[in-house]
């Protein structure tokens, strides 16, 4: 319980620094919900965790909320509280052997979405820009051959927050009394997310690719 009021006290806090931003007298508010594909990798040092097996991606999902506040024509900020699955693969197909290395987040973005018009289009493209704040919630390695599936809890190696930016698309369209969106976004991890002296790797960065459909009103 006491978990989840931290949670949505931070919730609470972003949507706060958004509405303070926006100008009170012309601001626009939107709040929805999206979810969709996480395509996540990871960039370490040493480059690979075994020699001769690069990093490949893996799938996750991404899901949450987000609010959005135009405090300028076409400007707007956007804070978000997502759930995204990091992490990436190793993959030896001689063996039909995969491990996973997973990587749990909860994220808090506070975007800057700039509106792009383009005439005689219904839709509106939009770029995102911005830091996010992430804060680990599971950290496994699941090796899986056929004949066994094996679960390695690392959660006791990994930071408890890492933090990166954010470049993205966005597109949204007027559909029944809300508005129908798509999102294109690469997070760029900054941080190590390894604790000091973890001795299976020096670093540890995240990269993810998500895409994600909502709706706001």
């Amino acid at each position: 319980m006491k978990k989840n009021r931290r949670w949505l006290s931070y919730a609470i806090i972003f949507l706060l620094i958004g509405g303070l931003a926006a100008s009170p007298s012309r601001a626009q508010f939107h709040f929805g919900v999206k979810g969709g594909l996480a395509l996540g990798n990871l960039k370490s040092l040493p480059e690979v965790f075994l020699e001769g097996f690069p990093w490949k991606d893996k799938r996750g999902w991404a899901g949450g909320v987000f609010t959005s506040f135009e405090f300028l024509p076409g400007i707007s900020i956007q804070p978000e509280v997502l759930y995204i699955q990091k992490g990436a693969r190793l993959v030896d197909p001689e063996y039909d052997f995969e491990a996973r290395f997973n990587f749990d987040y909860i994220e808090l973005p506070v975007l800057l979405k700039i509106d792009l018009p383009i005439e005689g289009l219904a839709a509106m493209p939009s770029v995102l820009f911005g830091p996010f704040f992430g804060f680990n919630q599971k950290a496994s390695i699941v090796m899986v051959d056929p004949f066994s599936r094996e679960t390695e809890d690392i959660k006791a190696d990994v930071q408890k927050a890492e933090y990166g930016i954010i470049l993205g698309l966005f597109i949204s369209q007027k559909w029944g009394p809300g508005h129908f969106s798509v999102d294109a976004r690469y997070d760029l991890g900054l941080t190590n997310i390894l604790k000091p002296g973890v001795e299976w790797m020096e670093t540890i960065k995240t990269r993810t690719w998500v895409f994600m459909i909502g709706y706001s009103f």
